[in-house]
């Protein structure tokens, strides 16, 4: 077991050398995790299968080659790990060295030994992992992808006397790309059984099938969307305008002190006039919470707006337009103006009087195209 789990492992890495430039062309990615409606696929194979029993070695090797048919349906969780219900079947032949024997047809062959064959079938479920995105990241356009996968199941016999037995199974799909939506498939596979149709011991059935897999819409996954930060440069700007900001107000009040202790005159009172940029954070796919990538801005907006404690902010949410429905972006788009709300209040020390939330809720593009952009909050005064 540990050989095969290591041949698999080197298999797989072999594949994904070979293609680094190529790869590096076409810029594998981290993805989202999509809905659970997304990456369904359905796929079907023609081949031949061998059974494996007590008496194998009694018949030629093209005796005991039977047809093959596998159906499956099956949902991929993540660029790597998928889950699948299969069929496979139709028949399977055998050798016996008693005419009474289950399955025995009459027929013999050269060496005495009386022919088998009986319909079989297979009903499995099956874990799949797709090694080539595993450990050479995802990459849409990628032609070719090494999967292994390993199951149990329900092994049946249509021929009369019908019997049902447990099996595993394991095997390996080599998939190459043809379209966004089909797959040429070549699937190696095995089944191994226990006194399952008239064995004394162990059996097993080995099969080879090529077919073609069709993934329904939605197909493929999203890239982590590029989240715009606020450069360093900027901040340290801000910074500085702040630092002027507060050294401009100990200023005024040396004046306003130095005018309370002359003769009534006339006195001009000084505003400070502030100049501070609007706040964009940026969320996640349907989430409220905020990343602590976006602490640092949040931390830099809220001292400015403390500093100008006579003005009040405003803090807007946003959602994607094209994802959930307008009742349900509402509620997002309201839940993440009172998240930044929240946070400036009670972790930053901001006044409560100087924000209030709004939010429209799901709108089109608003930033560069791009309804990743939408998924926002902004605080402005």
């Amino acid at each position: 077991m540990k050989k095969g789990l290591l041949f698999i492992l080197l298999a797989a890495v072999s594949v994904c050398l070979p293609a680094q430039e190529k790869e590096k062309a076409a810029k594998s990615y981290r993805v989202e995790t999509n809905t659970f409606g997304a990456n369904w696929f359905i796929s079907g194979g023609v081949g031949a299968q061998m059974y494996f029993g007590d008496n194998d070695s009694k018949a030629g090797f093209g005796d005991r080659i039977s047809p093959a048919l596998d159906i499956a349906v099956g949902k991929w969780f993540t660029p790597g790990i998928g889950l699948r219900i299969a069929y496979n079947g139709l028949q399977a032949k055998g050798a016996t060295p008693n005419a009474n024997d289950v399955y025995a047809k009459g027929g013999t062959f050269s060496n005495g030994y009386y022919k088998q064959k009986w319909n079989v079938a297979n009903f499995h479920g099956d874990v799949m992992l797709n090694l080539s995105n595993m450990f050479c990241g995802y990459n849409e356009e990628r032609v070719y992808s090494f999967i292994p996968y390993v199951g149990a199941g329900l092994v049946h016999s249509w021929s009369k006397p019908t019997e049902n037995n447990l099996g595993i199974n394991a095997g390996l799909i080599n998939r190459f790309r043809l379209s966004p939506a089909l797959d040429l498939n070549v699937e190696l596979r095995g089944l191994l059984m226990k006194d399952a149709f008239g064995g004394k011991s162990k059996e097993a059935m080995g099969g080879v099938t090529v077919g073609v897999t069709y993934k329904f819409k939605k197909r493929g996954w999203d890239a982590v969307p590029t989240v715009p930060m606020v450069p360093e440069s900027q901040l340290n700007d801000l910074r500085d305008r702040v630092n002027s900001l507060k050294g401009e107000n100990e200023s005024l009040k040396r004046d306003l002190v130095e005018a309370r202790n002359k003769k009534p005159e006339v006195i001009v009172k000084k505003e400070v006039v502030s100049a501070i940029p609007r706040l964009v954070v940026v969320f996640n796919i349907g989430k409220s919470n905020i990343a602590k990538r976006e602490y640092m801005n949040i931390e830099t907006m809220a001292k400015a707006i403390k500093e100008n404690s006579g003005k009040v902010y405003t803090v807007t949410g946003y959602a994607d337009k094209g994802t959930g429905s307008a009742e349900y972006n509402m509620k997002l788009s309201k839940k993440r103006a009172e998240a930044v709300r929240d946070l400036m209040v009670n972790e930053f020390g901001v006044p409560a009087s100087q924000l209030k939330v709004d939010y429209k809720g799901g709108v089109s593009n608003m930033f560069y195209d791009s309804a990743k952009l939408s998924r926002v909050a902004i605080v402005e005064e």
